[in-house]
């Protein structure tokens, strides 16, 4: 990085709490990406719109811009990924919306980007259903608008990722009132008699399905902010976290507030979000 010519507006603690897991080849390939973007667009510096593409072309694939999509699926992927940056938003505990976009990449029609605003030792209960409540914010978003037989597939990650979180809550961070503060090898069916397999799905299901009625619960309350965020983004396609607030004003930090004050009644309850999901 020290041979590259910087931008004023690069923040390497950013593109840190962006790239999680990246070894140093990952980031030199980062750097190197960053640089040829920078170059083809008549930059003279690499700064953070490159390094933003670099970091998506290398995590969810490059763009498709060639793609034939449908204005019904571009309506669609707006939506749903408005569903997860809403529900980010007014989540106490949610890692802060970085971007939103539906550029197609790879085998995604659009995807939320969430950065927490520091490095992440650990998770706590309230961070991990706020994860699960940003997860089903797409489906919920779809169901919403545009009715529950109009779903799409869309949400499969979605539902992937909230299970797999909800089990290891359950499983291995001792999270169910239920089953009580153990740690059990879910994979090894024969330490754990389906008796006991069958309360843990019993208790994902209920985190899950608590998620859901959460995430339906805020963009209900905020319907309209779905539709402006949803036209904005088929405008513009791409929106970084500050212009998604500043576009729904003072409403999103009255709402923060609000979630605040509500936390000991949200971690009290036994049922049922950071990567949003890429549809």
């Amino acid at each position: 990085m020290q041979k590259i010519p910087k931008s004023a507006d690069l923040d390497l603690p950013v593109i840190a709490r962006a790239t999680p897991g990246f070894s140093g080849a990952d980031l030199a390939n980062l750097v190197n990406v960053a640089a040829l973007h920078a170059a083809k667009t008549g930059l003279k510096e690499v700064g953070m719109r490159s390094m933003e593409y670099a970091r998506d072309r290398i995590m969810m694939g490059a763009e498709r811009k060639s793609a034939a999509i449908s204005e019904r699926s571009r309506r669609l992927t707006a939506y749903h990924e408005g569903g997860h940056a809403l529900v980010a938003l007014y989540t106490d505990g949610a890692d802060p919306v970085h971007k939103a976009t539906i550029v197609p990449r790879g085998l995604s029609l659009g995807m939320v980007t969430q950065l927490p605003d520091e490095d992440l030792v650990n998770m706590s209960r309230r961070q991990m259903l706020a994860r699960l409540d940003v997860a089903m914010g797409g489906r919920v978003a779809e169901e919403l608008i545009f009715g529950p037989d109009d779903v799409t597939t869309g949400a499969s990650s979605d539902l992937r990722m909230a299970t797999s979180l909800a089990r290891a809550m359950v499983t291995k961070y001792g999270m169910s009132e239920r089953l009580g503060q153990v740690a059990l090898d879910y994979d090894d069916s024969h330490s754990m008699s389906s008796e006991t397999r069958a309360a843990v799905e019993d208790e994902v299901r209920k985190l899950v399905q608590g998620a859901y009625e959460r995430a339906k619960t805020v963009l209900t309350k905020h319907e309209r902010d779905l539709h402006r965020l949803a036209a904005e983004l088929l405008e513009k396609e791409t929106l970084s976290g500050e212009q998604i607030k500043t576009m729904l004003g003072v409403r999103v930090v009255e709402a923060a507030a609000a979630a605040v004050n509500a936390v000991g009644k949200r971690e009290g309850s036994s049922g049922g979000t950071t990567a949003a999901g890429a549809m």
